[in-house]
């Protein structure tokens, strides 16, 4: 039995690897810098021409950034050739020594982190991905709430306690245009979809909804794949004030989480 330890502190039998498991909404992509295909648990990683920067540790390391470089072909980084993603992804880097025994059985997280940009260089051929550590990006003092009129919860989350499935409509987008839609039947629903999103079934690639006319719904950015013919999912937005879309369409008043009755005058800017 060769532990991991062990061969981490031996200068000669060190045979380190490095895996990647990017995750991207409901989409996992598995890769390793070994040159042939490696298997742990359930998951075969697959071998990419990566390079990645160094790691930084330690209190003298605030930033904790990292950047990647891959293959612009890459099954992850060709998802932002045309048009981003709409959700974020996130990556995690183990170390592992070929030759423990039992195989594999130590998997050291070397990094974990949320990609913050994707862009390619050289003629497009490579992409560098830049990504913000986990902790770093959590390590910000950033107010929960503001003292405003308008709610401060996000649409559907728990503290809002509207259902999101209680205020959706799901039909056939029959066609598509730049970063308008059209999807049947739309107009007809009675909802409101603006400031609300809309999203291929079975994907969690939302896109914000900005404006609607009937059956059209205008994004904040296109649908990176086109989604003509197939159904898509949109779901109803929200004005975030106590008296319009919190009472009258999700009946959520006790749940608002916004200051309706601040002053609208400034006295330190006015005078009293």
């Amino acid at each position: 039995m060769t532990s991991f330890d062990t061969l981490e502190k031996s200068t000669e039998d060190s045979r380190p690897i490095e895996l990647y498991e990017i995750v991207l909404g409901s989409s996992t992509f598995f890769f390793t810098s070994a040159e042939d295909e490696i298997t742990v648990g359930a998951n075969t990683f697959i071998p990419e021409p990566i390079a990645r920067g160094q790691i930084g540790k330690g209190a003298d390391q605030p930033s904790r950034n990292l950047l990647i470089t891959m293959p612009s072909s890459n099954a992850f980084a060709s998802q932002y050739v045309t048009i981003p993603p709409g959700q974020k992804a996130t990556v995690n880097i183990f170390r592992l020594q070929r030759d423990e025994v039992p195989a594999f059985n130590t998997q050291l997280l070397l990094f974990k982190g949320v990609v913050q940009s994707v862009v390619f260089p050289n003629d497009g051929h490579s992409a560098d991905v830049a990504i913000r550590s986990i902790e770093t990006a959590l390590n910000q003092n950033i107010p929960r709430f503001t003292f405003m009129s308008m709610c401060n919860h996000i649409l559907y989350d728990e503290a809002c306690g509207a259902l999101d499935t209680d205020f959706d409509f799901i039909d056939v987008a029959t066609s598509i245009s730049g970063d308008t839609i059209t999807i049947t039947g739309l107009g007809a629903s009675g909802i409101d979809f603006v400031g609300g999103y809309c999203r291929p079934s079975g994907t969690n690639d939302f896109r914000m909804v900005v404006e609607q006319s009937g059956d059209v719904l205008t994004l904040l950015l296109p649908f990176a794949a086109d989604p003509t013919g197939g159904q898509i999912q949109a779901f109803a937005g929200c004005d975030h004030t106590l008296l319009g879309d919190c009472a009258l369409v999700f009946d959520q008043v006790a749940n608002y989480g916004g200051y309706p009755f601040v002053p609208s005058r400034n006295i330190f800017a006015t005078g009293l």
